[in-house]
């Protein structure tokens, strides 16, 4: 089993600076800072869960890419999409392609470390055990 991960997407670091206390507080979950969409891919192979957090603005056509991306190869992450600027097209866009969650303006920036630890809560603590076929069919019958 892998622990599990908060992926940070950005170029300016901002994002990570503000989400690392809550990492280190969480002690199984992991931060990693992937700057290259194809280690961010590579990360999320890993399995296990996972949440991205993408700032879009400064690369929007590999940032967005990344998003949809992400969505297609690994819907049980949770994406938050998050900007700078209030550009209401751009959010919708984010939307579409599979964010879990937007954060644009006029959404207050403050409430990421909230919604990102609400995020990690949402996960089990453990992974459920794995029955055989045979005891599942056993299960449904005794009740």
């Amino acid at each position: 089993m892998h622990f599990p991960q908060l992926l940070i997407h950005e170029t300016d670091g901002t994002l990570a600076a503000e989400l690392r206390e809550l990492a280190s507080k969480k002690q199984r979950w992991s931060l990693r800072e992937p700057r290259q969409r194809e280690g961010c891919l590579r990360l999320l192979q890993r399995g296990g869960p996972s949440i991205l957090v993408i700032k879009v603005g400064r690369d929007v056509e590999n940032e967005l890419t990344l998003l949809e991306q992400v969505s297609w190869l690994s819907p049980e992450t949770r994406i938050v999409a998050v900007s700078d600027t209030a550009n209401p097209l751009l959010a919708d866009l984010a939307w579409d392609l599979g964010a879990t969650f937007v954060l644009f303006p006029p959404q207050p920036r403050e409430r990421l470390v909230g919604l990102v630890e609400s995020l990690m809560r949402s996960f089990p603590k453990r992974p459920l055990p794995l029955l055989p076929a045979g005891d599942i069919a056993e299960e449904m019958t005794d009740s």
